[in-house]
């Protein structure tokens, strides 16, 4: 129901080098707010806790949100997602970039309350998963460790060792247009875009 916290933990991924964009896409502002404001203000009205994984946490102090280090920093998300579910005071958590401003309320409460009997819960769009939108839960960590041992570092590296419940087709459209829930600002035109599609939705 919405307005009720879920039973699961926000972690909003901050590690990205924004390469492309030029500067850190974190601190672009999107309707008057730095994108992981925005991202951590409807965390905190959705979850009971609230981490961001971020090897530089000095930029996010102003934040207030508690924050974590990759155990092992230079390995990508899936350190990231280590960290994250670590931090976490609850079987199940969900994952989001902090460059994706158009996360659907309702589409992140049904993902959470799919997760039971699942290690995780993920969109796939085209027959591609959307690894990072997506709840992960404790049992992926042993997976998650050989991994990160093994250096196989992509984050679908860990899903045929758990169970997973794929979010697509209808089931997945009736909670808008995936080009815009996933939707991720990479580069000045994405942010462009983005700031465009903001002014229509009023």
């Amino acid at each position: 129901m919405v307005g009720v916290k879920l039973e699961a933990c926000g972690v909003i991924l901050a590690g990205g080098r924004s390469s492309r964009m030029g500067r850190n896409k974190a601190l672009l502002t999107l309707g008057g707010e730095p994108l992981i404001q925005r991202l951590a203000r409807r965390f905190s009205a959705w979850f009971p806790q609230v981490v961001i994984v971020t090897n530089t946490p000095e930029e996010y102090a102003f934040l207030g949100v508690p924050m974590v280090s990759d155990r092992v920093p230079g390995l990508g998300p899936l350190a990231g997602l280590e960290a994250g579910l670590r931090a976490s005071r609850y079987e199940y958590a969900f994952f989001c970039a902090v460059d994706m401003p158009f996360i659907n309320e309702a589409l992140v409460r049904f993902m959470v309350q799919s997760a039971p009997g699942y290690d995780i819960v993920v969109p796939v769009v085209g027959g591609e998963y959307e690894p990072m939108h997506a709840v992960y839960g404790r049992g992926c960590l042993p997976s998650i460790s050989r991994n990160l041992e093994a250096r196989r570092l992509r984050l679908i590296s860990v899903f045929d060792d758990v169970r997973v419940r794929e979010i697509a087709g209808p089931e997945l459209a009736r909670f808008g247009d995936p080009q815009r829930l996933f939707f991720n600002c990479n580069t000045p035109e994405d942010l462009d875009r983005a700031r465009r599609w903001l002014e229509e939705e009023g």
